[in-house]
């Protein structure tokens, strides 16, 4: 069965952030299957294989220096909050369905997406994760916007954003268990990951890095990068957001995500990016994740500490010393790479986009 599907992602920074990533395999994934995809996005988040529906800038609050610990705040302090934002977002996604006349949304922290499919009485899937239905206290301004955009619509107010989710006709998590544990009232549907599986080499050496929200100036990160790992004897390839393309003796600077690259490396080391927690997790390598504690880079680092497929280190600790420190504490301890492989046997029994693939065509079928 050939669908139409419109795909709207969160963007906060275009090319780098999980939502446009997954997004982007997405499109990539239902192209390939005959499926006809769009996406609703800025023009910075464009995807090369999916028409384009502009999408409204996001604006952060000015002077908002809430901790964003829970997902309602992250939503408001991204600039995804406001009563405004959400209602000229809702418009344009109401023109892109008018338009494109799709048969399937699938919204990434989109809550206007949410509301243009139900005002149209289109079928929507949201993707879901751990951290928004962790129960953080928030300030009571952060959710007034949402609920006024809501009633704008002559729609039920919500006490927590998560709440809109139950409208769609499905919600999916990507990862297994360990990785992405839900309450049971979520009722999701769960796969292994959005992407592809792909094989293992027997042989792994080297270090992958993946850095697009640590905060910290990008000519600082190279300095670091560099001093922690050139000259090594294993290549070491990173990506880092604001750091031009660039080869130093073993290390090699690219522009954009290489995830191809990833299952032949020792170790994985991010900023705890949800898409690159779930590769690396499918295709069982270890990962050193970089955390600052708020909504959307916690989570897969507490799960790698739990299970032992990984190591938590704190942004505020990150040096040249503390990055080696960690990646050799993975490297020489032969039990997180047994416990890597087990989450990667996880994903695997709980299959790849081919199996959400035929997921969606079922239930749009019937």
């Amino acid at each position: 069965m050939t669908m139409k599907i419109l795909i709207a992602p969160l963007v906060r920074t275009p090319r780098y952030d999980a939502a446009w990533l997954t997004a982007r395999t997405l499109c990539d994934l239902f192209s390939a299957r005959q499926h006809i995809c769009a996406v609703s996005a800025p023009l910075s988040a464009a995807i090369a294989s999916a028409a384009l529906y502009d999408a409204p800038d996001l604006k952060k609050p000015k002077l908002y220096s809430g901790s964003c610990y829970s997902y309602e705040e992250y939503l408001y302090a991204s600039g995804a909050g406001s009563k405004e934002y959400l209602l000229k977002d809702t418009e344009c996604l109401l023109n892109a369905i008018d338009h494109f006349q799709p048969d399937l949304i699938i919204t990434i922290d989109r809550a206007a997406a949410v509301i243009a499919a139900r005002v149209r009485h289109v079928p929507c899937a949201a993707a879901v994760n751990t951290a928004m239905y962790r129960t953080s206290p928030f300030p009571v301004r952060v959710l007034q916007g949402t609920n006024l955009a809501l009633s704008e619509y002559g729609f039920e107010q919500v006490f927590r954003v998560h709440t809109l989710y139950e409208w769609c006709l499905a919600r999916i998590v990507s990862g297994p268990l360990q990785l992405r544990p839900l309450p049971i009232e979520a009722d999701a549907k769960r796969t292994g990951t959005v992407s592809l599986l792909r094989a293992v080499p027997q042989k792994r050496e080297g270090v992958y890095l993946y850095f697009s929200e640590i905060n910290r100036k990008p000519a600082a990160l190279k300095k670091m990068i560099l001093e922690t790992f050139q000259g090594a004897s294993f290549p070491v390839y990173a990506c880092v957001r604001g750091i031009e393309p660039e080869k130093a003796q073993n290390i090699r600077f690219t522009k954009e995500l290489q995830e191809e690259i990833i299952p032949g490396c020792a170790v994985c080391i991010h900023d705890g990016n949800e898409y690159i927690a779930e590769i690396a997790a499918a295709d069982g390598v270890p990962q050193l994740i970089i955390t600052n504690h708020r909504y959307g880079r916690t989570a897969s680092g507490l799960a790698a500490r739990r299970w032992g497929f990984g190591v938590l280190m704190d942004e505020e600790d990150m040096s040249v010393a503390s990055l080696y420190e960690n990646y050799r504490r993975i490297v020489s301890d032969p039990a997180v790479y047994e416990a890597a492989l087990k989450i990667r046997n996880e994903v695997i029994s709980l299959g790849s986009f081919e199996d959400l693939n035929r997921y969606l065509n079922e239930i749009i079928r019937k």
